[in-house]
């Protein structure tokens, strides 16, 4: 699996953004949940913060690699499965979640409907990524395998809503999500104000997208922006992106309405 090849370096870099997780607070309080399935939980910064805040998790993740990174909490149960194989029994969970994750899901139909089984009809809110606006991202100047990338295994918004509200047989809603200038949580559009995160090493190693890269691309397109920060031209284009405290790249909530 490619986290357990990626991921070893993964809790540092990947910590809960506040911002996120206080959103997904908001968005599971009218449900009254008391168990959260939290399917592709990575190292568990997301669940850790859910335990904290009253909530059962079943924190659901394949990688070894992953869930050894884990901090242990009482809250927190893990469990060693895939979304389309969930290892769990029927109605075990009020509420599921999915940050950052569905794109990796081979099956994301089937991954849907067993998450449908174990919540028993419950809501399910997912973090997730527009496709349809990767293009727009300065980072694809340096690096255009991302726009195929991002296109292929992100879900356009549509069908995703489309797919839950028929399994749902309710309305979905969708929420904008603009990311924060000093965003903790290190995924793709970490630099979106701060280009220089991506010449480091270890916060590409959390990026799934780069790992994906030939090293051509790869070595070519840090060339050219760390010529482009020295030599200013990154500014001159896109510099008006450090005088923002939120930016919207394109990450969304999609979760069932009540």
């Amino acid at each position: 699996m490619l986290y357990d090849t990626i991921g070893k370096t993964y809790a540092q870099t990947r910590q809960s953004d506040p911002r996120i997780a206080a959103k997904l607070l908001e968005i599971l309080e009218p449900f009254q949940a008391s168990t959260i399935v939290d399917i592709g939980a990575g190292t568990g910064s997301y669940a850790l913060y859910l335990a904290e805040h009253g909530y059962q998790v079943l924190a659901v993740e394949p990688s070894t690699v992953m869930r050894n990174q884990a901090i242990v909490h009482p809250a927190v149960r893990w469990i060693d499965a895939k979304a389309e194989h969930l290892s769990l029994p029927s109605h075990s969970a009020d509420v599921a979640i999915i940050i950052l994750a569905l794109h990796h899901f081979p099956d994301y139909s089937q991954a849907l409907q067993e998450i449908h089984r174990v919540t028993g009809g419950g809501q399910m809110v997912i973090f997730t990524y527009d496709p349809d606006l990767i293009s727009s991202f300065w980072l694809t100047e340096y690096f255009p395998s991302f726009i195929a990338d991002v296109q292929s295994t992100f879900l356009p918004i549509a069908t995703l809503t489309a797919e839950m509200a028929t399994i749902k047989d309710r309305a979905v809603n969708i929420v904008p999500f603009p990311l924060p200038h000093d965003l903790s949580d290190s995924f793709a559009a970490v630099g979106w104000a701060r280009p220089e995160l991506y010449l480091k090493h270890n916060i590409r190693n959390g990026i799934s997208s780069f790992a994906k890269l030939n090293e051509n691309e790869l070595e070519q397109g840090l060339s050219n922006l760390r010529k482009d920060l020295e030599t200013g031209i990154w500014d001159q284009k896109h510099g008006y992106l450090r005088q923002h405290t939120f930016y919207d790249v394109g990450y969304r909530f999609v979760f069932t309405a009540q």
